[in-house]
């Protein structure tokens, strides 16, 4: 038995496998990201995870989890939290991004681009891993749910001031904001980080209704996505399939994906649907490593 753990910035998903890769049970808790929770709150929520699919401490563990990247730091400080949550049961710990590829492109070389709480992109050819992207919100993060949300947001600034005219995204955000003074969306978002994605489908509702600055909001952060695509495209000498994961592509698949596509037509690759979750990619890589 397998447990795979997608460990994003927004939610930690458990999804209990048995050796064929069948799902036998999964839950959902809050994020485990070492930058926004504290050490103890990351055992707890790991441990209980674990622990409600296999009461038992039967199962392998493999954990895919953002913040386990490139910094030492806060690599030994993830696999320190892992150990202590996880106490004698075998275990694994990937990023989340790799897990994501792995699911998604069924373990096969390619890229695959996460468009969500953040945004990066990451590509794996024999045996060698890539990334592009993924410097966070305050950087960075181009085409994720808060880079759409703080575009949509400084549209809405600009039609109160009258440099932009009026759309129905003007209505929606003052609605869903609760907003009883215009001025008030500067102290809203100050707060804005921990609801962004919610902040974000207001784009997509807008943009059902046809706004005209909402649908340039997601073209824009196509144009973004496709452009860590196009650099970690580099590397291949051959057609390679292109993947996609993450919550913006769940709520706005229509407006996203048409030009991502137009935006990669130069490159010899082909989009794809992802063909597993990022728990199935985890579970993958420790069947593939031996776990």
């Amino acid at each position: 038995m397998y447990i795979g753990i997608d460990g994003g910035g927004t939610k930690t998903k458990f999804t209990l496998f048995d050796a064929q890769g069948h799902v036998q049970d999964e839950c959902v808790k809050p994020t485990v990201h070492v930058l926004t929770q504290s050490r103890e709150d990351c055992i707890r929520i790991l441990a209980e995870g674990v622990q409600m699919l296999d009461p038992e401490g039967q199962a392998r563990v493999v954990a895919g989890l953002a913040g386990y990247g490139q910094q030492e730091s806060v690599r030994k400080t993830v696999q320190d939290i892992c150990a202590c949550a996880f106490t004698e049961r075998p275990h694994l710990i990937f990023s989340d991004v790799q897990i994501a590829l792995s699911g998604a492109l069924d373990g096969q070389d390619g890229i695959v681009v996460i468009a969500g709480t953040g945004s990066i992109a990451f590509a794996q050819q024999n045996g060698v891993y890539k990334r592009c992207g993924g410097w966070g919100y305050q950087l960075g993060d181009e085409g994720s749910a808060y880079w759409i949300a703080k575009k949509m947001l400084a549209v809405y600034c600009q039609q109160v001031d009258g440099r932009l005219e009026k759309s129905c995204l003007y209505d929606l955000v003052q609605k869903a904001c609760a907003l009883e003074n215009e001025h008030d969306i500067i102290s809203y978002v100050a707060q804005m980080h921990s609801h962004r994605t919610e902040v974000a489908r207001l784009n997509g509702q807008a943009a059902q209704a046809g706004d005209e600055y909402a649908l340039e909001i997601y073209q824009e952060a196509a144009a973004e996505l496709s452009r860590l695509i196009v650099t970690l495209s580099s590397d291949f000498q051959k057609p390679f399939p292109v993947s996609y994961i993450g919550g913006v592509f769940e709520h706005a698949a229509s407006f996203m994906l048409e030009p991502l596509e137009k935006n990669l037509s130069a490159l010899p690759c082909t989009l794809v649907s992802p063909a597993h979750t990022p728990e199935y990619g985890a579970y993958l890589l420790g069947k593939t490593q031996g776990l």
